[in-house]
């Protein structure tokens, strides 16, 4: 399991790192750049993987890995051990769809719609509140980031922006 989340984690990286590099540069640039922090988060990111991966590999041969569940009790144990797997998973899932969605329904609508539900998946309440919140917390994000730093985000192309 460690070997193919190693794996997985190089690769997600890999791609983290491609997509870094696209970012364009704002008026407050400096050596580093817009993308040197996603860079340096994603070369982080794939050496946690190779890490990772290296573990895996380096397990003794008598020392059983991962074992598959033969009783309930082992069963209800291995799925406690999963649990943060999945909702890593969960949380993945989440925020590739958040970039997949955010150029057609723009920055504000995708992050609060990504809020919601990560606060919902994490445990959060589903009350009155909570889609409230997270569109406040969006429109934060995008004050800050669009008109305080200058860094153009997507209007989104439903709404005739592109």
């Amino acid at each position: 399991m460690d070997l193919t989340l190693g794996v997985v984690t190089m690769l997600v990286a890999g791609a983290y790192i491609a997509l870094a590099a696209q970012i364009p540069e704002s008026l407050l640039s400096d050596e580093v750049g817009a993308s040197g922090l996603p860079t340096a988060l994603g070369w982080a990111m794939g050496m946690i993987g190779a890490l990772l991966a290296a573990r895996s590999l380096r397990r003794s041969p008598s020392a059983p890995a991962e074992a598959a569940p033969d009783e309930a009790g082992d069963t209800e144990e291995f799925a406690a051990g999963m649990r943060p797997h999945w909702m890593a998973l969960g949380l993945l899932a989440m925020l590739s769809v958040f970039v997949i969605v955010a150029p057609y329904l723009g920055y504000i609508v995708t992050t609060a719609l990504l809020l919601a539900g990560a606060a919902w998946f994490s445990g959060a309440l589903r009350d009155r509140m909570l889609l409230p919140i997270a569109l406040v917390g969006a429109a934060a994000l995008w004050l800050l980031f669009d008109v305080l730093l200058a860094i153009p985000l997507p209007v989104g192309s439903l709404w005739g922006g592109s």
